[in-house]
């Protein structure tokens, strides 16, 4: 058995609590989609700056319901503290995939961008 299989089996017969924080995006679309076919509790955290609500519904469509009332969506963005305190409540890993993507949008606006990548760092795991 792969590490991938033993990793998926050990899930399944020990589920945790994840934060994905850029949840609609498609990297957080994908792995929420993946966490929850292995029965696992999501919180899903983002400000749809760049994801999408489409994404969250075509998870819906390919999950169980059952499986998708594991999901609990949080509409809020990563550098306001007190959405990052309640959203790290309870959690045992977070998978951190919030970003304002694009090179020309970096240029123009590098302290948006850059809070985006670094504010979990500084602030809310220092209280996690």
């Amino acid at each position: 058995m792969s590490n991938y299989q033993e990793a998926k089996v050990q899930l399944k017969s020990s589920p945790k609590v994840w934060l994905i924080t850029g949840v609609a995006g498609f990297i957080g679309s994908n792995l929420l989609e993946h966490l929850l076919k292995l029965d696992q509790t999501i919180i899903g955290l983002d400000n749809f700056a760049t994801g999408h609500q489409h994404n969250l519904d075509e998870v819906q469509s390919l999950v169980t319901e059952a499986q998708w009332q594991k999901f609990h969506f949080i509409e809020g963005d990563i550098r306001e503290y007190e959405t990052c305190i309640s959203a790290v409540k309870g959690v045992d890993y977070v998978l951190h995939q919030a970003a304002l993507g694009s090179v020309p949008r970096s240029i123009a606006d590098p302290i948006a961008s850059n809070c985006c990548e670094y504010f979990w760092v500084l602030e809310c795991f220092a209280s996690f």
